[in-house]
Protein backbone atom coordinates (compact mmCIF):
# COMPACT_ATOMS: atom_id res chain seq x y z
CA UNK A 1 0.00 0.00 0.00
CA UNK A 2 1.03 3.12 -0.49
CA UNK A 3 1.66 5.68 1.77
CA UNK A 4 -0.47 8.91 1.90
CA UNK A 5 1.15 11.70 -0.30
CA UNK A 6 0.69 15.03 1.74
CA UNK A 7 -0.15 18.11 -0.20
CA UNK A 8 1.70 21.76 0.80
CA UNK A 9 -0.57 23.54 2.53
CA UNK A 10 -1.21 26.70 1.04
CA UNK A 11 -1.94 30.31 2.82
CA UNK A 12 -5.65 31.17 2.79
CA UNK A 13 -6.78 33.42 -0.07
CA UNK A 14 -8.34 36.73 0.67
CA UNK A 15 -12.21 36.26 -0.95
CA UNK A 16 -13.31 39.58 -0.28
CA UNK A 17 -12.27 43.39 -1.30
CA UNK A 18 -12.49 44.25 2.15
CA UNK A 19 -10.02 42.16 3.64
CA UNK A 20 -7.46 42.57 0.51
CA UNK A 21 -7.86 46.16 1.53
CA UNK A 22 -7.49 45.69 5.51
CA UNK A 23 -5.33 42.93 6.21
CA UNK A 24 -1.97 44.25 4.28
CA UNK A 25 -2.59 47.62 6.07
CA UNK A 26 -2.81 46.28 9.49
CA UNK A 27 -0.19 44.18 8.89
CA UNK A 28 2.22 47.37 8.08
CA UNK A 29 0.79 48.78 11.18
CA UNK A 30 1.80 46.27 13.80
CA UNK A 31 4.97 45.76 11.85
CA UNK A 32 5.63 49.28 12.64
CA UNK A 33 4.62 49.41 15.97
CA UNK A 34 6.50 46.31 16.89
CA UNK A 35 9.79 48.01 15.22
CA UNK A 36 8.86 51.33 16.98
CA UNK A 37 8.94 49.15 20.60
CA UNK A 38 11.84 47.20 19.90
CA UNK A 39 13.96 50.87 19.41
CA UNK A 40 12.19 52.48 22.48
CA UNK A 41 13.15 49.29 24.46
CA UNK A 42 16.94 50.06 23.49
CA UNK A 43 16.74 53.24 23.47
CA UNK A 44 15.05 53.42 27.41
CA UNK A 45 17.56 50.75 28.17
CA UNK A 46 20.86 53.00 26.68
CA UNK A 47 19.56 56.21 28.49
CA UNK A 48 19.76 54.83 32.18
CA UNK A 49 23.70 55.85 31.57
CA UNK A 50 24.39 54.04 35.49
CA UNK A 51 28.10 54.77 35.16
CA UNK A 52 28.17 57.81 34.29
CA UNK A 53 29.06 56.87 30.18
CA UNK A 54 29.94 60.22 29.04
CA UNK A 55 30.34 60.09 24.75
CA UNK A 56 32.19 62.42 22.78
CA UNK A 57 35.87 63.46 22.88
CA UNK A 58 37.35 64.25 26.07
CA UNK A 59 39.64 67.11 24.60
CA UNK A 60 38.78 70.14 22.65
CA UNK A 61 41.43 71.48 19.94
CA UNK A 62 41.47 75.57 20.04
CA UNK A 63 44.28 75.87 17.74
CA UNK A 64 47.49 76.64 17.00
CA UNK A 65 48.95 78.05 20.01
CA UNK A 66 50.30 80.91 18.03
CA UNK A 67 47.20 82.32 16.19
CA UNK A 68 45.06 81.41 19.82
CA UNK A 69 47.83 83.86 22.05
CA UNK A 70 47.41 86.31 19.52
CA UNK A 71 43.60 86.51 19.56
CA UNK A 72 43.58 86.59 22.95
CA UNK A 73 45.94 89.48 23.24
CA UNK A 74 44.02 91.16 20.37
CA UNK A 75 40.33 90.25 21.84
CA UNK A 76 40.79 89.12 25.26
CA UNK A 77 40.08 86.03 27.31
CA UNK A 78 38.22 83.42 25.15
CA UNK A 79 34.74 82.28 26.06
CA UNK A 80 33.22 78.72 24.94
CA UNK A 81 29.75 78.12 25.61
CA UNK A 82 28.56 74.44 26.83
CA UNK A 83 31.91 72.68 26.41
CA UNK A 84 30.77 70.57 29.14
CA UNK A 85 27.12 70.18 29.03
CA UNK A 86 24.21 71.95 27.17
CA UNK A 87 22.56 73.20 30.37
CA UNK A 88 24.43 76.91 29.58
CA UNK A 89 26.03 77.01 33.26
CA UNK A 90 28.73 75.08 32.02
CA UNK A 91 30.46 77.77 29.99
CA UNK A 92 34.37 78.24 30.27
CA UNK A 93 37.05 80.85 29.88
CA UNK A 94 40.37 80.10 28.41
CA UNK A 95 43.22 82.87 29.05
CA UNK A 96 47.14 83.29 27.95
CA UNK A 97 49.50 85.83 29.73
CA UNK A 98 51.34 87.63 27.17
CA UNK A 99 53.99 88.01 29.52
CA UNK A 100 55.03 84.20 28.80
CA UNK A 101 56.08 82.61 25.60
CA UNK A 102 53.12 81.09 23.70
CA UNK A 103 53.58 77.69 24.87
CA UNK A 104 52.95 78.88 28.54
CA UNK A 105 50.68 80.88 30.93
CA UNK A 106 47.59 78.96 29.70
CA UNK A 107 44.55 79.09 32.25
CA UNK A 108 41.18 78.16 32.17
CA UNK A 109 38.51 78.90 34.33
CA UNK A 110 34.62 78.50 34.86
CA UNK A 111 32.80 81.54 32.70
CA UNK A 112 31.22 82.78 36.60
CA UNK A 113 32.66 84.66 39.41
CA UNK A 114 34.24 83.14 41.90
CA UNK A 115 32.10 84.26 44.44
CA UNK A 116 28.80 84.42 42.84
CA UNK A 117 28.57 80.66 41.19
CA UNK A 118 26.82 79.14 38.41
CA UNK A 119 23.64 81.56 38.56
CA UNK A 120 25.04 84.70 37.24
CA UNK A 121 27.46 83.52 34.11
CA UNK A 122 29.81 85.84 32.71
CA UNK A 123 29.34 87.13 29.11
CA UNK A 124 31.11 89.64 26.23
CA UNK A 125 30.28 92.60 25.57
CA UNK A 126 29.92 93.04 22.04
CA UNK A 127 30.94 97.04 21.60
CA UNK A 128 34.07 96.92 24.09
CA UNK A 129 35.18 92.64 23.88
CA UNK A 130 35.20 93.17 27.94
CA UNK A 131 34.18 90.44 30.12
CA UNK A 132 30.86 91.38 32.39
CA UNK A 133 28.62 88.69 34.61
CA UNK A 134 25.06 89.20 34.59
CA UNK A 135 24.83 92.41 36.29
CA UNK A 136 26.70 94.10 33.59
CA UNK A 137 29.57 94.96 36.10
CA UNK A 138 33.13 94.19 34.01
CA UNK A 139 35.20 91.29 35.23
CA UNK A 140 38.44 90.01 34.63
CA UNK A 141 39.85 86.45 34.71
CA UNK A 142 41.30 87.23 38.17
CA UNK A 143 37.55 87.53 39.51
CA UNK A 144 36.95 83.74 37.58
CA UNK A 145 36.38 80.43 39.42
CA UNK A 146 39.57 78.49 38.01
CA UNK A 147 38.59 75.20 35.76
CA UNK A 148 41.15 72.76 37.33
CA UNK A 149 40.92 69.86 38.09
CA UNK A 150 37.85 69.42 36.15
CA UNK A 151 39.11 70.85 32.89
CA UNK A 152 43.10 71.98 31.79
CA UNK A 153 44.94 73.64 29.49
CA UNK A 154 47.49 71.16 27.40
CA UNK A 155 50.00 72.22 25.19
CA UNK A 156 50.64 69.67 21.97
CA UNK A 157 54.03 69.96 21.22
CA UNK A 158 54.00 69.29 17.62
CA UNK A 159 55.05 70.53 14.49
CA UNK A 160 52.74 73.31 15.11
CA UNK A 161 52.16 73.55 18.76
CA UNK A 162 48.51 73.24 19.28
CA UNK A 163 46.51 74.18 22.29
CA UNK A 164 43.84 72.23 23.84
CA UNK A 165 41.35 72.15 26.48
CA UNK A 166 41.55 68.46 28.48
CA UNK A 167 38.45 67.48 30.43
CA UNK A 168 38.69 65.14 33.52
CA UNK A 169 37.44 61.58 33.41
CA UNK A 170 33.64 61.26 32.37
CA UNK A 171 31.86 62.91 35.04
CA UNK A 172 27.90 61.26 36.45
CA UNK A 173 25.07 62.78 34.52
CA UNK A 174 23.67 63.60 38.29
CA UNK A 175 24.90 66.37 40.21
CA UNK A 176 25.68 66.65 43.86
CA UNK A 177 23.95 69.41 46.06
CA UNK A 178 27.13 69.45 47.72
CA UNK A 179 29.67 70.46 45.30
CA UNK A 180 28.43 73.75 43.42
CA UNK A 181 31.29 73.94 41.71
CA UNK A 182 30.89 71.47 39.25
Amino acid sequence: MEPKRRTPRQLPRLRTPLARAVVPVVAGILFFAALGGITYGIAALLSGNGEGIRLGDREFVIGRVDIAAARIVRHGPLLYADLRGTDGKQAIVVDHDPNLPDTEGWAVYFAYRADRGPECLISVNEATQALQDCNGTTVTVADLKRAEPVAEVVVEMTKRPTVKIRFAAALPTTTSTTDASV
